[in-house]
């Protein structure tokens, strides 16, 4: 199966191409003439000149995001490669140094008083103010801020770097063969019963023999966590993630309870049904999102998977699936399993000059056709958004995961639709399922997980042990009692990125999933409008606020009947399933 590597070349043409040496030396100087055009000086501008200097701050910003950029591309598909890792580190400090010189804009701007600001009511930016203008209470002096930023690449950038580093060296020895851990975590979705579980056991053993390096990383990242809370002023650990995703803690918490109320009627159901199909009361953890037994396993063709989601995007929108045609035809996809890659997916936005990135893991499965589907929603997301510049373009954690979701449940409706008999009904039905309370319940333990681990950390550091024993019960906790663990999965939450990269983010995809669930319902009820509403959600990126947005559609995230709509959408593709079985 040929697959697709993306051309990086709207960029720059290499990791030594003399643009990059250009543009440093370009943002060297225009960055010290902001800095002495403005500087101290944001009191007595004009108005006009006031929203001239926010779109001369965008400009530079727009051009450091575009190496940034690229030399994390470059780099998350080659971690292993000397020349491309020492090119990612000279750009992180370069850049580092650049945007000390910026630092006082954000400040000087949050001081001005709100009459000031008068100017930029009736252009795009009015929401971008609104919400820096949140942080003013948590932000320090300038020359404070400067230490910060310059700290930050030696303290969680630096680990975040051990993480990656670590994680693309580890060798998973299965059958005189060393895998990589796309390939290992493949395994556990393997037909074969002895694969999974000789997959589950060298998968953690091989964390246990480094879970040293990876419970003090954790350690390290959550005290940084915590040091920052208290520099800033934070209540809690995860506020500055709320902040910068323009979302109240309450309607978080009203999300996770929500969820946790329906671990058992959902979760523990789900897998108690499961159980059934390979022999006993119990599912091995291992066999979680495995095949059920007699179940073929479809491989499809990357070909075939493109054709698959182009249809489905194209059946609800000819727009989007043009958009969704660009990512094919222009190589904005990175598909290729390869040493040194990154696991996972996802879809970086780059910036509006350029064109955003997808990176996936492709190995023919099912779950593959839908990751590919969840991450052209985001490239398309961040496509339409590009139109409101880099300030503007990026989406709040609160819509991040709605275009990509949405996606998902196109892409799963279409093949639904087209399926030609019972068992293939039952295998859709199960595999939507699988992927909905992993992106849902599995999300919310691992969020409820973060903060135990973080709110613990912040009296002292955590042993290995006491780490586990917190994964272990909100793992339980959410999984059930019908499966069944051994002491190796107490391992498992090494792995996860997302701990160690962002903090806090894991909540999005259970936000998205039930936003999405809801929306859902709403176009299947033939809601006026909705695809041009849709359509201009994602248009406006981050310019107006989630809730504007959903007041449109008649749902209000605050009440935890709206949250229960989404689970009660899982509840009835488990009617389905269920009768159908």
């Amino acid at each position: 199966m040929t697959l697709p590597s993306w051309n990086l070349n709207q960029f720059y043409e290499s990791i030594e191409d003399n643009q990059i040496n250009k543009d440093f030396k370009n943002l060297n100087s225009i960055s010290k003439k902001f800095q002495n055009k403005y500087r101290g000086k944001l009191a007595s501008l004009s108005s006009e000149s006031l929203l001239n200097s926010l779109k001369e701050y965008e400009k530079v910003e727009e051009v450091i995001q575009k190496i940034q950029s690229f030399a994390y591309l470059s780099y998350c598909t080659d971690q292993l490669e000397n020349k491309i890792k020492k090119f990612y580190q000279e750009v992180e400090e370069k850049l580092s140094n650049i945007e000390k010189n910026l630092i006082f804009y954000g400040i000087e701007l949050n001081n001005l008083p709100t009459k000031n600001l008068k100017c930029f009511d009736n252009t795009k930016y009015v929401n971008w103010i609104e919400n820096h203008r949140k942080f003013k209470k948590y932000q320090k002096s300038e020359d404070n801020e400067k230490l910060l930023m310059e700290k930050s690449i030696t303290s969680s950038s630096a680990w975040v770097k051990f993480f990656d580093q670590s994680m693309a060296r580890l060798k998973f020895k299965f059958n005189a063969k060393n895998l990589t851990e796309t390939e290992i975590l493949n395994l556990l979705s393997s037909t074969n019963g002895k694969v999974r579980k000789k997959a589950a056991k060298v998968f953690g053993d091989t964390l246990k023999e480094n879970i040293f390096n990876f419970s003090f990383i954790m350690n390290t990242i959550s005290k940084d966590l915590d040091i920052n809370k208290n520099i800033r002023g934070f209540e809690f650990s995860e506020s500055s993630r709320h902040l910068s995703n323009q979302i109240d803690k309450s309607d978080v918490d009203c999300l996770v309870e929500t969820a946790s109320n329906n671990y058992s009627e959902i979760c523990h159901r789900y897998y108690k049904y499961k159980a059934k199909f390979f022999g006993g009361k119990k599912l091995n953890y291992w066999d979680r999102n495995a095949p059920y037994p007699k179940q073929k396993e479809l491989k499809i063709n990357w070909n075939e998977a493109k054709s698959i989601v182009v249809n489905a995007y194209s059946e609800f929108d000819d727009r989007f699936g043009k958009i969704a045609n660009l990512f094919f035809e222009n190589s904005w996809i990175h598909a290729k399993v390869k040493k040194g890659k990154t696991s996972g997916a996802f879809s970086h936005p780059t910036v509006p000059s350029c064109h955003p990135c997808i990176l996936i893991n492709y190995q023919g499965k099912i779950r593959d056709v839908m990751t590919l589907a969840h991450e052209l929603g985001h490239g398309i997301h961040q496509y339409l958004a590009n139109k409101n510049g880099v300030l503007l373009a990026d989406t709040p954690l609160t819509l991040a995961e709605t275009a990509s979701v949405f996606g998902e449940m196109l892409t799963f409706k279409s093949l639904l639709k087209k399926s030609e008999n019972k068992n293939q009904k039952i295998s859709l039905l199960r595999s939507k399922i699988e992927d909905m309370l992993n992106t849902v319940f599995r999300q919310v333990a691992f969020f409820k997980f973060e903060r135990e681990v973080h709110l613990k950390r912040s009296s002292g550091e955590l042993t290995e042990e006491e780490i586990g024993k917190i994964w272990m019960d909100t793992q339980k906790e959410s999984l059930g009692p019908s499966i069944k663990f051994n002491d190796n999965y107490k391992y498992f939450w090494a792995y996860i990125p997302h701990f160690i990269h962002s903090p806090f983010y894991v909540y999005a995809y259970a936000f998205g999933d039930c936003l999405v669930n809801s929306l859902y319902k709403k176009y299947e009820d033939g809601d006026d409008d909705f695809i041009e509403k849709y359509y201009a959600l994602l248009e406006a990126g981050g310019s107006v606020h989630y809730q504007n947005h959903l007041s449109k559609f008649k749902l209000n995230p605050k009440r935890g009947d709206f949250w229960q709509l989404g689970m009660n959408l899982i509840k009835n593709l488990m009617d389905d399933l269920e009768k159908l079985s």
